[in-house]
């Protein structure tokens, strides 16, 4: 479709197989093709996933420059998540007790945002937010 020059490397493709059939099952149309071609480059593509030249060929052939700019996004999103993993895993742990309901929450967000709970935790609580409760004074031994 394009004679786009990009091509996706082997640690990046993960993230491109993940958009890629994210969009294909959420929007039938993102291939702006007819329903016959449609139906062609899906049978297409479960081929090509399995291997990284077929892959970019299919890629190549088959997605214009909106689609792989979005798909050049979505694997800066999962290198940046990576990034945060990481640093995260690199810090101390503390283990807490939350109830049923708050670890049920802590889980949903974490699910749908593709976080870990601590990242979730961190995220929605660690900014300069006018409108966040003051700290409470703990009962716990903050140096344990």
């Amino acid at each position: 479709m394009t004679n786009h020059t990009y091509v996706i490397r082997q640690q990046d493709r993960n993230a491109a197989i993940s958009f890629i059939d994210n969009q294909l099952n959420q929007n039938h149309a993102w291939l702006n093709e007819t329903e016959s071609q449609r139906a062609i480059a899906g049978q297409e593509y479960l081929q090509a996933r399995t291997d990284p030249a077929s892959f970019n060929a299919w890629c190549q052939k088959w997605l214009n420059e909106s689609q792989w700019a979005e798909i050049k996004q979505a694997i800066c999103i999962a290198k940046d998540r990576q990034e945060t993993r990481l640093r995260y895993a690199a810090e101390p742990h503390k283990t807490i007790s939350v109830t049923h309901r708050a670890w049920k929450i802590l889980s949903e967000i974490a699910l749908q945002e593709q976080l870990t709970l601590s990242e979730v935790i961190v995220n929605r609580l660690s900014g300069n937010d006018a409108t966040a409760c003051p700290p409470a004074k703990s009962r716990y031994n903050l140096t344990s």
